[in-house]
């Protein structure tokens, strides 16, 4: 049993809520943000410090720390609860708040740096930063995810694939087909851009890389 007095609401116990990995405790404070009745526990103390009391009636809220929404967002550290003549006082946590925040952007640069790593790209030699950027672009693994439109991106491109091929090494129309077919199914229109951009050279249906 409850050894509190009748009537007297619960001791905060801010202080004893777990040390979370910063991950987890980012998605169950995400979570929390998103339940209605807990952003409406946000949204009542933006701003200012209110009485758990006066909170509760406001929003019908269970007048506790321990447990419903206010309990919640106080394990999570979102809202803090002090006491000082004989009530409990709640108000957000911005420190709180901030260095969710900080973690929250640390998660996002991790995984679109991981989306804009390509080790096919990375290893490329003799492209610029540019050059580099715009085969990110259109390579997934070495895959081409489509054939580019506007010419310079396209030069890149066929740089690229160029490169794929040994220098001074005459190469059957047969093999370059198979060899283009590993980076687009349209390798028809590769092999002749090729050609046209005057990275290879064709004759009698066999093809060499130009320096």
């Amino acid at each position: 049993m409850s050894n509190e007095a009748p009537g007297r609401l619960p001791q905060a116990r801010v202080s004893q809520t777990p040390q979370l990995d910063e991950r987890r405790a980012l998605v169950m404070s995400l979570q929390a943000l998103l339940n209605p009745a807990m952003l409406q526990v946000v949204a009542a103390l933006y701003g200012r410090e209110r009485s758990l009391a006066e909170l509760a009636e406001e929003l019908g809220l269970q007048p506790s720390v321990g447990h419903g929404p206010i309990g919640r967002l106080a394990f999570l550290e979102l809202v803090s609860v002090r006491s000082e003549g004989g009530q409990l006082l709640c108000r957000l946590n911005m420190e709180r708040l901030r260095t969710l925040n900080g973690a929250l952007q640390r998660l996002s640069r991790d995984l679109f740096a991981d989306d804009k790593r390509n080790p096919v790209v990375d290893e490329a030699e003799g492209f610029s930063d540019k050059e580099r950027r715009i085969l990110r672009a259109y390579l997934k693994g070495e895959r081409l995810v489509e054939i580019p439109v506007q010419q310079a991106h396209l030069r890149v491109v066929l740089r690229w694939l160029a490169e794929r091929f040994e220098p001074g090494r005459s190469y059957p129309e047969r093999e370059v087909n198979e060899l283009l077919k590993r980076y687009h199914p349209d390798f028809a229109t590769l092999r002749r851009h090729l050609i046209d951009f005057r990275f290879m050279e064709r004759a009698h249906d066999h093809y060499w890389r130009l320096p």
